[in-house]
């Protein structure tokens, strides 16, 4: 879940409203006057408005658009998924498309772990455009596994498997190997996780050290990592874990998407383009991957 704080302007003595939202072009501002934390900051008819132990969640729909939203304590509102029920595979929140870069580096993935769900867009794209693939999602709010089957269309059937729990657990008691792990798991923020809402125990070499254990050789995991004051050191954390780092900064905002690969050899910036250019021709996905290639980062 990528967020983009963006406050709209409002007249003398009105009230400002704050939202957060996901991804390259679909930040909402609401109307002069919305009260901070209203319903009215979530557009479309509401569908469903429920809280959890984990989490405040509202989901609207705007024809043929559904989006799921978080709520912050604060009132703020936090796109986390947003799905064209008529082509579910889209992907219309941009870290969602980076995401899938690691088709570069692993073109062939068997199995694949997703560590967080929310609406499930990537499942819908890995079941349309790799339907071979294996994949397990970990997720640790119930409401949100529920969420996704009643509103997203998104289940446990075929070649996926959606369980409940801890993503650090789920790791460290798992026996599988993945050629590709998914990082994407997003809480209310609190004590336990960091300014976005990322849990602390899922951002430590410890925890990496894991993680690396249940890579198949030569595979790769991916971080989709929201803007805030120490994402540099994040990015470090990452970089002292795994021997290949590639690091694609997002074009709306100051997230990032990061690759790390257990490959013997890392890839040059030219190999990633050619590897991309090749994805182009196969998912044939109303976005391009050569483009997103052309986002890698030096940092």
């Amino acid at each position: 879940m990528s967020l983009v704080r963006l406050i709209r302007k409002a007249p003398p003595l009105a009230t400002v409203a704050t939202v957060l939202v996901a991804g390259l072009g679909l930040a909402w501002l609401a109307p002069p006057g919305a009260a901070r934390g209203a319903l009215s900051q979530a557009p479309g008819r509401l569908e469903l408005d429920q809280v959890s132990k984990f989490s405040h969640v509202k989901v609207t729909r705007d024809g043929d658009v559904r989006t799921l939203w978080f709520v912050r304590d604060s009132g703020e509102h936090v796109i986390e998924s947003k799905v064209d029920l008529g082509r579910p595979d889209d992907l219309l929140v941009e870290y969602t498309r980076f995401m899938f870069m690691s088709y570069a580096f692993r073109p062939e993935p068997e199995r694949v772990l997703i560590v967080g769900l929310g609406g499930g867009a990537m499942v819908h794209f890995l079941k349309i455009h790799d339907p071979k693939a294996k994949v397990d999602v970990v997720e640790i709010d119930p409401l949100i596994v529920s969420v996704a089957d009643r509103f997203f269309g998104v289940r446990s059937g075929g070649e996926v498997s959606i369980n409940v729990g801890d993503g650090m657990a789920f790791i460290r008691d798992s026996d599988a190997s993945y050629d590709v792990i998914y990082m994407d798991a997003f809480l209310r923020p609190s004590g336990g996780t960091d300014h976005v809402g990322v849990p602390l125990h899922l951002k430590t070499l410890a925890f990496y050290e894991q993680v690396k254990k249940r890579l198949a050789p030569e595979g790769a995991v991916v971080f989709n990592l929201n803007p805030h004051l120490s994402v540099g050191q994040d990015i470090q954390t990452i970089r002292e874990a795994f021997p290949h780092v590639y690091v694609f900064r997002l074009q709306g905002y100051d997230g990032y998407v990061v690759v790390a690969s257990t490959a013997e050899k890392a890839m040059t910036p030219t190999e990633i383009s050619a590897a991309a250019t090749r994805l182009d021709q196969r998912f044939r996905a109303p976005f391009s991957f050569r483009k997103m290639a052309g986002r890698l980062s030096r940092r």
